[in-house]
């Protein structure tokens, strides 16, 4: 990893840019940290999908940087992004490179700003090189027909299943929830591409008020991924040969030691224990195991942040103290929370940390779902003994979890297995349960407050 660039547009910055001319910015800005004629070397270029239409922004950012002839890849939503960051690694190991990830989104616009997005998106008449898509985003039928499908209700069960395992009190949970995303903020206020800046109180996230509403218990607003930002982040990856005939300083140098990812996607309502994760424990532990250390080697670390819940189940699959900073970004509601490209923020960031920390070991990790598809990365300025090793361990996850049977009707002897209350924009309240038969068989129950 040579090159990382980000770019942020704020609300205040004045008319906003199109959702390539973002991409482009960032790219940039990567190949900046290089020299300008290295973006034209770019034979690969890879795109996690977000929130957006356009076809094929990688063909318009390569050519924008004048690489039109470079290969592209769009990777739609339930592909981790970690996996598209290991395709570019794969393009550069087998000659295809240097390689390009850019990602980003365009979803706090003006009048003026969505006119260019959308206007970018008609110019483009190319499809992709290589389209990937997921076929299976674990999400089960009975999921889908009561719409358990809502990010900040599935999370808040989540997060409540997590809590009752560590045997919290309500205020306890309170107080820990609160400490953890004030954290999180603070480490906002540092990160110069972050979206909020403002280093918010423990009580000021977590206390429902007129600007921060109850969403699904114990989430308010702030304690929700925010994905109403402008931002993109773009990373260059070549080989070392080229990176030193492109004259690249070596202290610039990013290695990955070692990744690993897992698709073995099993439906929230089905999985044996909520309030762990098979996919983390499985694809994180591999990646430390890959890199040679276990998570007390670890100087810095990035955990997956859309909502605390992943932050805290990964954490503990993985091992790693809550007590300790679990971000470099400031997480996806204060840094931002581009819709399928925070994990290339989080790598960019990072970088920067790293490269001021020589020999240390960072962590970055990605969640596809709802803590249903997961990547892990290992980071250092120093190369690992055998080079990068990468895996694919969704084998290895199938085999330590099978998922249990749903029914639609479960009838009412059933026992809860977790659960929400869900506030509407009107104060309207819903209690949403996971429930399980005396039989083992799960179901979800919705009962109007």
């Amino acid at each position: 990893l040579v090159g990382v660039g980000q770019a942020v547009h704020r609300p205040a910055d004045g008319p906003v840019p199109s959702l390539v001319e973002l991409m482009t910015t960032a790219t940039t800005r990567a190949g900046g940290e290089i020299g300008p004629r290295f973006l034209e070397q770019i034979e690969w270029v890879g795109v996690p999908k977000g929130a957006w239409t356009h076809p094929d922004p990688g063909r318009e950012v390569a050519a924008a940087v004048g690489a039109p002839g470079a290969h592209t890849v769009l990777a739609e939503v339930g592909i981790t992004q970690q996996e598209i960051i290991d395709l570019a690694l794969t393009a550069v190991r087998e000659g295809r490179g240097p390689a390009l990830v850019v990602g980003g989104e365009v979803n706090h616009t003006s009048a003026t700003g969505a006119a260019a997005s959308v206007g970018a998106a008609r110019r483009a008449v190319a499809e992709p090189d290589e389209h990937l898509v997921s076929h299976d985003l674990g999400i089960s039928a009975v999921e889908f027909n009561q719409r358990f499908v809502d990010p900040p209700t599935v999370y808040a069960v989540l997060e409540n299943a997590f809590a009752a395992s560590e045997g919290w009190t309500e205020d306890e949970h309170r107080r820990r929830l609160g400490r953890l995303t004030e954290s999180f903020a603070a480490q906002a206020s540092w990160n110069a591409y972050a979206w909020n800046r403002e280093a918010l109180s423990a009580n000021a996230i977590v206390t429902p008020s007129a600007d921060n509403r109850m969403v699904a218990e114990p989430y308010t607003k702030l304690c929700c991924s925010n994905m109403r930002v402008n931002q993109s982040a773009a990373l260059l990856f070549t080989t070392v040969a080229d990176a030193r005939a492109a004259q690249v300083p070596e202290n610039q140098w990013l290695y990955p030691r070692a990744t690993a990812f897992c698709n073995h996607a099993v439906p929230v309502v089905q999985r044996t224990d909520l309030s762990r994760s098979v996919v983390a424990r499985t694809a994180g532990r591999r990646a430390m195991d890959l890199a040679g250390i276990t998570s007390e080697g670890l100087q810095h670390v990035d955990l997956y942040s859309c909502f605390p819940a992943a932050v805290q189940i990964t954490a503990r699959e993985l091992g790693i103290p809550m007590e300790r900073q679990l971000t470099v970004t400031g997480g996806m509601t204060f840094a931002g929370g581009p819709l399928n490209s925070y994990a290339l923020h989080a790598t960019a960031r990072m970088a920067e940390v790293l490269r001021a920390d020589p020999l240390s070991i960072g962590l970055v990790t990605s969640v596809s779902g709802f803590l249903t598809k997961f990547g892990a990365a290992l980071w250092s300025t120093e190369p690992g003994v055998h080079g990068w090793r990468g895996e694919d361990v969704t084998a290895q996850a199938a085999a330590d979890e099978q998922p249990l049977p749903e029914v639609e009707d479960p009838g009412d002897d059933v026992t809860v297995v977790a659960g929400t209350v869900t506030h509407d924009r009107e104060g309207a309240r819903t209690r949403i349960e996971v429930v399980q038969t005396p039989t083992g068989e799960r179901s979800l129950r919705s009962t109007p407050l």
